[in-house]
């Protein structure tokens, strides 16, 4: 049987607001990314930090701030060679998964997804999260910004080649992301004319060896 070819992701799928909706939105995004980072991070700078589904850099150069050497990963090819022109001291990869990242075992001390993870289907999340543990050393963090409201479930929630948003609660990433410690949340902000007022959380996890 022949699979079905992967839906290609556009801008519009990856933020679905332009304009002046989505500068509202980016500053607001990026704000809350640093608060999360500076009081999980205690005020370090780490070695190397990167974005799992960067996208076409829109939350990776914030990592640029917390890190000396920062990646993104990312499955569409225009999406990387948009953002590695745009952010050319940041270092994008094309990635044909999520789930084989081109990284060493332990080699990243802190890990960043936002609103990625929401759009894969339960088998892929498994693998992904799989891989993100792999390439995160102990004394690593991860950042997760995904939607959190497990009633909010749209498209081919069963097709890891369609589209979908699948809400999973808070719990269910700490449970997915042990032996990481969830250590903080915060609610996820957009522009205060998005109809929807819960739009996902943070979720701040840290590795057992993490500094104290």
């Amino acid at each position: 049987m022949v699979s079905e070819p992967r839906v290609v992701w556009q801008q519009e799928h990856v933020v679905d607001v332009r304009d002046a909706a989505f500068a509202a939105r980016t500053w607001i995004e990026q704000r809350d990314l640093r608060i999360v980072l500076a009081g999980v991070l205690e005020g370090r700078v780490v070695d190397r930090a990167a974005e799992v589904g960067s996208g076409f850099g829109r939350m990776t150069p914030v990592l640029t701030e917390f890190a000396a050497s920062v990646s993104g990963f990312e499955r569409e090819g225009a999406f990387v060679a948009e953002a590695s022109v745009l952010h050319p001291a940041i270092s994008f990869a094309q990635v044909d998964t999520l789930a084989r990242l081109p990284a060493a075992d332990a080699s990243l001390d802190l890990v960043l997804t936002f609103t990625v993870l929401q759009h894969l289907v339960d088998a892929v999340l498994a693998e992904v999260a799989a891989e993100i543990r792999r390439v995160l050393r102990p004394s690593g963090v991860l950042v997760l910004c995904e939607e959190t409201d497990v009633s909010h479930r749209s498209g081919d929630v069963d097709d890891p080649n369609g589209m979908c948003t699948i809400g999973r609660s808070v719990p269910t990433y700490a449970e997915l992301f042990r032996p990481l410690a969830l250590v903080a949340t915060r609610p996820r902000r957009v522009e205060p004319t998005y109809p929807r007022p819960d739009v996902g959380t943070y979720m701040a996890f840290a590795g057992p060896d993490r500094p104290r």
